[in-house]
C-alpha cells in the first residue's frame, strides 16, 4: 500500500513563526522533519497524530512535564521520544535559546514495520523517554536535519529509509516488544534484483520512493532495503546516486549538454547537487571531467 506525503502543516505542534525550516513540499513519506526555535519558556505541546521526537539543537535544557511529573535532560545525542495520542505541557530551565530538530513519524508506518516482523501492531506500544542517549536515533536525527539544510541531500528515497530505520530501531528499543526479533526473506533472488535496477535504469530521472521502489521487489520498504544492501553492497539511496552519477558520467563524455540539463536528465535537484555527488564520488568536478 503506498503512503500519502506526511504534511508537515497537519502534524507541527508550534506555531508557524517558531518553524525555521521544514519538509514540507519534499514529498517525504512516512515522516516529516521540522527546526523549532521556541521563543518562551514553557509551551504546550497538543494531542498529535504522529510520534514526535526531540534532538536539542541549543543549550543543554531540562525539561519538566507538568501532566506527569517527570523530567528529563536534553542534551547533545539525546532525543525525547513522545508517542502519538498524549498532550504535553512543558516547563523548560535552560541557559539560552530552546532551538529543536522535530521528526514526526507517522504510526502507521511503525504498525506496518511490526505487522510485516510478525508482531501484533495492535497489541504494541512506543514508550517515552525523556533525553535517551540512543546514538542510532541521534544519527538519522542528524542526517534529516542536514537534508533539511541541503547540505548532504540524498533524496527522498534516502528520507524515507531512514524513517524506516526508525520504525525499526523504536520497535526494538523503545517499544513494549523490545528485543524482538524483526524476522523477513533471507536475500533477493537474482530476478528480483534484476528486477529492481531495471526498474531504478528506467526511472532515474525522477524522485524515487523507497516504497514504489520496493513494491517492484513485492517487500516492504524495511525488507527490501536490508536485502537490497546485502545483495550490492550499498543502500538503495547510494545506489541510486552511483547510477545517476554514472550516467552523467556518460552524458559529459558523449554530449555537449549544460550541466543543468544533465542533472534534470539523470534526476539531481540541480548542478550543485550534480557537481557535489560527481566529486565526492570520481574526485573531479563535471566541468573539469569534461
Amino acid at each position: 500500500m503506498t503512503r500519502a506525503a506526511t504534511p508537515v502543516a497537519a502534524v507541527l505542534d508550534v506555531p508557524p513563526e517558531q518553524v525555521v525550516l521544514s519538509s514540507e513540499g519534499r514529498g517525504w513519506t512516512g515522516i516529516a522533519a521540522a527546526e523549532i526555535l521556541h521563543p518562551q519558556d514553557d509551551f504546550v505541546v497538543p494531542t498529535l497524530p504522529c510520534h514526535v521526537l526531540v534532538f536539542n539543537l541549543g543549550t543543554p535544557m531540562t525539561a519538566t512535564e507538568r501532566r506527569t511529573g517527570r523530567a528529563g535532560s536534553l542534551t547533545d545525542g539525546g532525543v525525547m521520544i513522545l508517542p502519538a495520542g498524549h498532550p504535553r505541557d512543558w516547563h523548560v530551565d535552560h541557559g539560552g535559546e530552546v532551538r529543536h530538530l522535530h521528526l514526526y513519524l507517522d504510526p502507521a508506518l511503525v504498525h506496518d514495520v511490526a505487522a510485516e516482523a510478525d508482531l501484533n501492531p495492535d497489541t504494541l506500544d512506543l514508550r517515552d523517554a525523556f533525553g535517551a542517549g540512543d546514538p542510532h536515533i541521534a544519527h538519522a536525527g542528524m542526517a534529516l536535519l542536514a537534508e533539511l539544510h541541503g547540505r548532504y541531500p540524498g533524496g527522498r528515497i534516502y528520507a524515507e529509509a531512514l524513517a524506516t530505520m526508525l520504525g525499526v530501531h523504536l520497535l526494538r528499543r523503545h517499544s513494549s516488544a523490545r528485543g524482538a526479533t524483526l524476522r523477513g526473506p533471507a536475500r533477493l533472488a537474482p530476478s528480483v534484483l534484476r528486477r529492481v535496477t531495471a526498474y531504478i535504469e528506467d526511472h532515474l530521472a525522477e524522485d524515487l520512493a523507497l516504497d514504489a521502489v520496493a513494491r517492484v521487489a513485492h517487500l516492504s520498504p524495511y525488507h527490501f532495503a536490508r536485502l537490497f544492501k546485502v545483495a550490492t553492497g550499498a543502500a538503495p539511496h547510494q545506489y541510486i546516486i552511483g547510477r545517476r552519477v554514472e550516467r552523467a558520467r556518460l552524458l559529459l563524455a558523449t554530449t555537449g549538454w549544460p550541466l543543468s540539463f544533465i542533472a534534470q536528465e539523470v534526476g539531481f535537484a540541480g548542478a550543485s547537487h550534480l557537481a557535489f555527488h560527481f566529486r565526492r564520488r570520481l574526485g573531479v568536478s563535471p566541468t573539469a571531467y569534461r
